[in-house]
């Protein structure tokens, strides 16, 4: 664990910063925003798009930037334009949506920062995914008639699909075969599987901000509980997992805080940012 002053805190949000209700605890609100005062930049690194950040954390002092899609956009949201992009390319984005009809999954996509679904995927969402995520799927989705089509016109590629299962043994035999084709597959959730194009994760991303503003890697923090978390939290010179965390991001990470339900990254802050007393529960 590096003792360096921290200038930079990575956040993720559903499971980490977001409690379970996908709010922010008031205590983990105000903690952010005095590390924001105190001239900290607050970053939000998500596998979701920058069009899904909640607006409590945009309004926070320190949010600028974003890493999104599990790293496949970096943002400066205050420009309004990408700093890193990486898309999966085009051939193996249809090949990899082609191969996963054979599974019983159901599959969505990002582009640009919007999120893309189908009719069918809207009502299948009811099955597939879990109740505290579902308005915010159905919120945040375009549906379109076709997502095949769609990923064909895209020359630049697809940000991201993602993914939802009803049973871990089917996720896991299209994670094999996602991994065959050449993608970086990780998880956030017991069934849920991302996609991004080969060495996309939110550690990378964070590398490359950290690059960009002529930051050192000991100044870094990164909170995180899933699996897409992982390279973050090792990455950082200061890695955080939850309570809740995924037991890889604990292997990874330098502290344990307590869960997203019990304000863990507000009291990490405190600890690690504010320099105030050690956590209690």
């Amino acid at each position: 664990m590096d003792t360096s002053p921290i200038r930079l805190i990575a956040v993720d949000l559903d499971g980490t910063v977001l409690d379970d209700r996908k709010q922010l605890t008031p205590r983990t609100l105000e903690a952010l925003r005095a590390a924001g005062r105190q001239g900290v930049l607050i970053v939000p690194a998500t596998g979701r798009t920058h069009a899904g950040l909640p607006p409590e954390l945009l309004a926070l002092p320190g949010v600028r930037y974003a890493i999104t899609s599990n790293g496949a956009r970096v943002m400066d949201l205050a420009a309004g334009k990408a700093l890193r992009e990486l898309y999966i390319p085009r051939g193996t984005a249809l090949a990899a949506y082609d191969a996963l009809s054979a599974f019983d999954c159901m599959t969505d996509l990002f582009q640009d920062g919007q999120g893309y679904t189908t009719p069918a995927n809207r009502a299948a969402s009811y099955r597939f995914v879990p109740d505290n995520l579902r308005d915010y799927v159905l919120n945040t989705r375009i549906a379109l008639p076709g997502l095949h089509s769609f990923i064909a016109g895209q020359k630049r590629g697809i940000e991201k699909l993602t993914l939802f299962f009803l049973e871990e043994a089917e996720r896991r035999r299209a994670w094999t075969a996602m991994e065959d084709l050449g993608l970086e597959v990780v998880s956030s959730l017991p069934l849920n599987m991302e996609l991004n194009a080969r060495g996309v994760n939110k550690g990378a991303g964070l590398l490359a901000l950290a690059d960009a503003l002529g930051l050192p890697v000991s100044s870094l923090m990164a909170c995180g509980d899933g699996g897409n978390d992982t390279a973050m939290v090792r990455a950082a010179g200061l890695g955080v997992a939850m309570a809740n965390a995924f037991p890889e991001v604990k292997e990874a990470a330098d502290y344990i805080t307590a869960s997203n339900n019990q304000d863990g990254v507000g009291r990490a802050v405190e600890k690690f940012v504010l320099g105030m007393e050690e956590e209690t529960l």
